[in-house]
């Protein structure tokens, strides 16, 4: 294996071990195994399990953001693109449960406690959502408000219906996603300016 296809396996190794075992439940030696990556040459690439866990949260949340704002073109109104965004941002947990799976343990972990703080941009890279909910603030497009509140509604609707999906036999149809995002966006437009 060469250097990509070696940190490719550790970090899908580890996305699965911790899916079924947990943080704690996850020794280096157990990565190893299963990704047919020799120990030391882990400790190389990850000089602890810290590095490979935040390692591991930077690549998912790259694939994330990647996922979520595909197929945005530039001639979208934002408001397609809002649309858009939250769509395939439930569509992506729907079809990524063991990602979905590690961002739920991850954000309630002493990993997240502990570097709160580094977050933003060390850990997370640019927050795409983040970038592109302030944009419609700047436009007046979107109410004048704590980007946070509108991150948290977003974001907190999408978590929600995927749970629902999952859990509670709540079907996944184009209508329903249009519904809910269609809530959302009522409750987010600066009415000032969209009348």
């Amino acid at each position: 294996m060469n250097y990509n296809e070696k940190i490719a396996a550790v970090l899908a190794s580890t996305l699965k071990l911790i899916q079924t075992n947990g943080f704690h439940g996850t020794p280096m030696s157990k990565i190893a195994q299963d990704s047919d990556v020799a120990i030391g040459t882990i400790y190389h690439y990850f000089p602890s399990k810290d590095d490979l866990i935040f390692a591991l949260f930077k690549h998912c949340r790259t694939l994330l953001n990647d996922y979520i704002f595909d197929g945005i073109k530039d001639d979208f109104e934002y408001k397609d693109s809002f649309f858009h965004i939250w769509r395939n941002f439930v569509k992506f947990y729907l079809e990524n449960g063991h990602i979905f799976s590690f961002f739920e343990q991850f954000f309630s972990s002493p990993y997240y406690e502990k570097n709160k703080a580094e977050i933003q941009e060390p850990l997370g890279g640019q927050n795409k959502v983040v970038d592109f909910l302030q944009e419609g603030i700047d436009r007046k497009i979107l109410k004048q408000v704590d980007v946070h509140l509108l991150v948290a509604s977003y974001i907190g609707v999408a978590l929600s219906t995927v749970h629902s999906i999952k859990f509670k036999d709540v079907s996944f149809s184009e209508q329903n996603v249009e519904v809910l995002v269609g809530i959302i966006w009522d409750g987010a437009i600066n009415k000032e300016n969209n009348n």
